[in-house]
């Protein structure tokens, strides 16, 4: 190994992701600073005949980041900037764009956006991801017609299989090829299946250092927020008026009670707007989410005593989710885009785990799928005393073009199972719940725990119809299996290579 690589690298280093579920001690953790660096080290890699695997912010609860040799933290590529236009085709020489390091943390690359008056179309429920990771993974956000992360990339950098940088994009991408330097040491490749497969690909392909997307003049949203209970909700799902708005509003989610209190479930219903920025309101109120959301995002904590510490009866449990709830909800809260796209609890943040299935979009769907839940909630506590943690989210997805996306090719119903992880039970409730949800037809959502599907290969190969051709890409981006990961293998997604099933 030569000096550059001695000192970027360490031994006998473990890393841990947020919830400390998935733990990795590699042979060799590397902090690259430039894509030169990524190169040698996967050159190194394949010398001795090991594999190389990235990790962001390390929120993903999955073992995507799992294996044994060599590891790269990306945190030192972290830079952000407007996308130069001039290799750009004439077709995209309107449209908005910014570039981002793959370590960007999503937090900073919304905060530099905003300095220069753009903002992302839509993002995940917490903004401290990495974009990579969030890309990786098919992080979604909520938005019946509004793109997940995936599907707001626009090319892609990448150093693959003996060092060799590319540039990723679909067949009509932004890069003009005329335009293109061919001598600067980077293929541009322009083929759907290859960009369509490696925006979400688990690191599967290469070592992605930069990333381009397409953003928006940033925008100011309007928040409401509001309590339900599941017998109306449910009343408004069948008739189609709840439908209707999720169609015609910006961003509709709900969360939902699994337990009864007082003969019913609660729902906390959030609704979002784009507003003109002449109707922002002035006033320090409006500018603030309810005080008590605030204090109560804290909640978990609560929660988590309940159940680990004082040993309350389950009623506490229940009542405190119905608390949590109540104390989220506020008529009206106006902000910057990132900042009402933001909605999460620092507690969830450092403790959270969950499993999360996607559905077809449909009112009959997500009745029967939540009452599913409902039931094993009363199941877990009624016959194996297992409480669950939090409420359940239900969010709302555009059909997206990443072949391994949950969401491919269909509007799709994104149904979640939070824990705190830690607590009684955690993981076999998460369990249990794959197995229903798999039983109902869910498809995963790969940045959450998903242990179960391990045993469910050929179930993950009927969901996807563009599997096959993920994989062909993936043998031919990586013939040596230098990126291989042990999830892609656990997963069934490995293909064909020599001591691998």
């Amino acid at each position: 190994m030569n000096s550059r690589l001695s000192k970027i690298s360490r031994t006998r280093y473990t890393w841990f992701n947020t919830t400390r579920n998935v733990e990795v001690t590699p042979e060799k953790f590397f902090f690259p600073e430039t894509k030169e660096d990524i190169a040698e080290i996967v050159k190194e890699a394949e010398r001795r005949g090991v594999r190389v695997r990235a990790v962001g912010s390390g929120h993903s609860f999955s073992e995507a980041a799992k294996g044994q040799d060599f590891l790269l933290s990306m945190k030192n590529l972290d830079k952000v900037w407007i996308t130069e236009r001039d290799t750009l085709r004439e077709d995209y020489r309107n449209m908005h764009m910014a570039t981002a390091e793959a370590g960007t943390i999503i937090k900073k690359l919304t905060r530099v956006l905003d300095k220069e008056n753009y903002g992302l179309i839509n993002m995940g429920v917490i903004d401290v991801q990495t974009i990579s990771g969030a890309m990786m993974t098919g992080t979604h956000g909520t938005g019946i017609n509004k793109p997940s992360i995936p599907d707001m990339v626009l090319s892609l950098k990448m150093v693959g299989t003996k060092g060799q940088f590319y540039q990723i994009e679909p067949k009509n991408g932004i890069t003009d090829p005329e335009k293109f330097d061919h001598n600067a040491g980077i293929e541009l490749i322009q083929r759907d299946d290859v960009f369509y497969s490696t925006i979400l690909s688990f690191g599967g392909m290469g070592i992605v250092y930069e990333i381009t997307m397409q953003v928006i003049p940033q925008y100011w949203m309007k928040e409401t927020r509001y309590l339900m209970k599941w017998s109306a909700l449910k009343e408004q799902l069948r008739d189609g008026s709840f439908m209707k708005k999720v169609n015609e509003k910006d961003f509709v989610a709900f969360r939902i009670n699994p337990y009864e209190v007082k003969k019913d479930h609660r729902c906390a219903v959030v609704e979002q707007e784009i507003i003109p920025p002449e109707k922002n309101p002035i006033g320090l109120f409006a500018h603030m989410r309810n005080i008590l959301s605030s204090v109560f995002g804290e909640l978990e904590y609560l929660i988590e005593s309940s159940i680990e510490k004082f040993k309350k009866k389950p009623s506490t449990v229940k009542k405190t989710i119905n608390t949590g709830l109540w104390a989220t909800q506020k008529f009206v809260y106006y902000n910057k885009s990132h900042k009402v796209l933001y909605q999460c609890g620092s507690a969830v943040i450092r403790y959270g785990i969950s499993s999360e299935f996607a559905f077809d979009a449909k009112a009959e769907k997500i009745i029967e799928v939540l009452d599913a839940v409902i039931a094993k909630a009363k199941w877990n506590a009624d016959e194996a005393d297992l409480y669950q943690s939090s409420h359940v989210p239900v969010r709302f997805v555009r059909a997206s073009d990443a072949y391994l996306s949950s969401a491919h090719c269909r509007e799709t119903v994104y149904i979640d199972i939070p824990l705190l992880y830690g607590t009684t039970g955690d993981t076999e409730i998460l369990e249990g719940y794959q197995k229903m949800m798999i039983g109902l037809g869910g498809i995963p959502h790969w940045g959450k725990h998903n242990m179960q599907l391990y045993l469910n290969n050929d179930f993950i190969r009927k969901q996807f119809e563009r599997v096959d051709d993920w994989i062909a890409v993936r043998q031919e981006m990586d013939p040596k299996g230098t990126f291989l990961n042990d999830f892609i293998i656990k997963m069934g997604l490995s293909g064909s290579y020599a001591g691998i099933d």
